[in-house]
């Protein structure tokens, strides 16, 4: 929803800023997995994580890439034994992608680890500015449409 109203100039300047502080997290992060990923590949994982299986059309409009990228993305990680493809029961024309149990055994690793940095760093900050932190960042992330771990689907293997 694009809103009328102009955001503060500072607002936006201090969110972009996190998101540098935030990315080199999740580089580091990533970084740690068991098996080498990208973080393109880790954004796949995360979004089959949270969603459940997906077609590679459906990665590719939710990763921000094309359908022959978002391909390429889980030959890759299918390669790697991150991800299964198999026909969909529906419509065996249709091909699903999958997380399987390596991939989400690198997704809790590599996830520990960034729980760890982020403590750090919240670590470092006054224990009444924390709560205004979560609060906010859970507004940011309800307004991205980005689901947290919790939401995440888990797989019994």
């Amino acid at each position: 929803m694009v809103q009328d109203l102009e955001v503060d100039r500072d607002l936006v300047d201090a969110f972009v800023t996190a998101s540098r502080a935030l990315v080199g997290i999740a580089v580091r992060s990533v970084g740690s997995a068991p098996t080498p990923v990208t973080v393109s590949q880790h954004r796949v994982l995360v979004l089959l994580a949270a969603r459940g299986d997906l077609a590679v059309g459906e990665i590719a409009e939710l990763s921000g890439v094309n359908q022959s990228n978002a391909s390429r993305l889980v030959d890759r990680l299918q390669k790697l034994g991150l991800v299964a493809r198999s026909r969909a029961a529906e419509d065996g024309r249709l091909v699903r992608v999958s997380l399987t149990e390596p991939g989400q055994q690198l997704l809790d690793v590599v996830t520990e680890q960034r729980r760890q940095e982020v403590a750090a760093v919240l670590g470092r900050l006054p224990g009444p500015e924390v709560e205004k932190v979560v609060a906010a960042l859970q507004q940011f992330n309800d307004a991205a449409s980005e689901p947290d771990d919790s939401s995440w689907a888990r797989h019994s293997w």
